[in-house]
């Protein structure tokens, strides 16, 4: 029987950008490959430049100007899937313009959000180059003229493939998906990862809810990483839970040293991992070591993970009492993450609203307890390990203080996190997708 094509609008892991769904996307494309004809397309991660050509409309351009856009824009990885000159990050959110209330938001015009005119008029000179991916850390206006050439590129090099489904991953590639479903009348599969109702706190959201409001409403099927975020989306975007399933992450092992738990010292360490703002509850975890720190002085706090530009951890309320406590390691790449954990005793994490959260499931796999927030979708896991609301800071602490004394409550945390995650795997994620993609081949 043939294989089924599937073109999948995807994300690379790369050691610059403190992404899970580049880790994610990577695990489930590698099982995925072994079950169906994949073809992936991803964005560049690295500073290029771009001719302003590929801003045109693709009805504007030439045939001659598609093929040279083609060959000297796209590169063709050694897996036969293609890597494009776009510089975006899929945790990226704008500062505005934003919506305190997410429900009242108008939902006029969104098939044309990024043909909006952009503050700053782009002047189309076919000679000049304009710089829009000037860094990794792409968070800047330039946004939308960026994914407006992700979805010039996608549309030119899907031109003359076959395939039977579109699989797009985030926001930032879910446009480019519709445009090919309507343009090839194939289904569309949208897998999320992460939303921005989850990225901003709940509070403020931006034009970027609106994508992807409007984005699952056209899918064929949604793909949500848990039941948790399958809720957000029925109750906060509208769509109905009969077009939505649950695919669960599962361990993408990166290539270490150490398969044992082994401290170079005595002190007891509890570790927060995620980006210093937002959904990951940074404000939460600071008053958990304070009242760690009020029964126990002999903890260290240990953060890895990036924060805001010119984020000052001296401004935040509560830092001053655990600062002879704490130890901030900023970004770190994902083998030196599994040496941490493995540095650490407990992990704690108090997100305020977190999608999966891969952290607390590669922290299980090599043996760290985790402390973890019910509103995870790790949580659905992990359902034996220590749990409490992201507000209960005192439960936090009470928890970890346990694991610290209790010896043997630690080591039952360690194993029933183990049997737990036992049940993923990549290779059980695929099926279900594979599953997913039959359903809508066969309607």
């Amino acid at each position: 029987m043939e294989k089924i094509k599937v073109l999948s609008l995807s994300w690379k892991y790369h050691p610059s950008i403190t992404s899970g769904v580049g880790v994610a996307c990577e695990g489930l494309n590698n099982e995925l490959s072994k079950i169906v004809d994949l073809t992936v397309i991803y964005p560049n991660v690295s500073k290029v430049q771009i001719n302003e050509e590929i801003l045109l409309s693709s009805s504007d351009l030439s045939d001659s100007q598609k093929h040279q856009m083609l060959k000297e824009y796209i590169e063709v990885l050694k897996n036969g899937d293609f890597e494009l000159p776009v510089s975006l990050d899929p945790y990226f959110t704008p500062s505005y313009p934003s919506y305190s209330n997410p429900k009242s938001i108008p939902h006029t015009t969104s098939e044309h959000i990024l043909q909006e005119a952009p503050e700053k008029e782009i002047k189309i000179n076919k000679i000049s180059y304009k710089m829009l991916y000037e860094e990794v850390d792409v968070f800047g206006e330039n946004v939308k003229d960026k994914i407006f050439a992700y979805n010039q590129l996608v549309e030119e090099l899907a031109e003359n493939r076959y395939f039977d489904v579109i699989h797009a991953h985030d926001w930032m590639t879910f446009l480019a998906g519709i445009q090919l479903k309507n343009k090839y009348n194939k289904p569309l599969v949208l897998h999320v990862h992460s939303l921005e109702f989850d990225r901003v706190g709940h509070n403020n959201v931006s034009w970027v809810y609106d994508v992807e409001r409007y984005a699952m409403s056209k899918a064929d099927k949604v793909i949500s990483v848990s039941n948790y975020t399958k809720g957000i989306i029925e109750s906060i975007y509208g769509l109905s839970g009969n077009n939505i399933e649950t695919v669960y992450n599962a361990i993408s092992k990166p290539k270490i040293r150490q398969e044992i738990h082994q401290k170079s010292d005595n002190k007891f360490k509890v570790l927060f991992a995620g980006r210093i703002f937002g959904n990951k509850g940074f404000e939460y975890f600071l008053d958990i070591a304070k009242r760690i720190l009020e029964k126990d002085r002999d903890v260290q706090f240990i953060v890895v993970g990036s924060g805001m530009k010119n984020f000052n951890f001296e401004e935040v309320q509560g830092f001053k009492e655990i600062e002879s406590n704490f130890k901030y390691l900023g970004h770190v790449e994902r083998a030196q993450l599994f040496q941490i954990y493995q540095e650490c005793d407990v992990l704690c994490m108090p997100s305020v609203s977190e999608p999966f959260g891969l952290a607390a499931i590669e922290a299980a796999y090599v043996g760290l307890p985790v402390v973890l927030s019910f509103r995870t979708g790790a949580s659905e896991v992990l359902k034996r390990t220590p749990r409490a609301n992201f507000l209960e800071t005192k439960k936090f602490a009470k928890h970890i203080v346990s694991i610290k004394q209790n010896p043997k409550l630690r080591e039952r945390v360690i194993s029933n996190n183990k049997k737990d995650i036992s049940k993923l795997s990549w290779k059980a994620s695929a099926g279900k997708v594979l599953d997913i993609y039959k359903s809508l081949i066969g309607r």
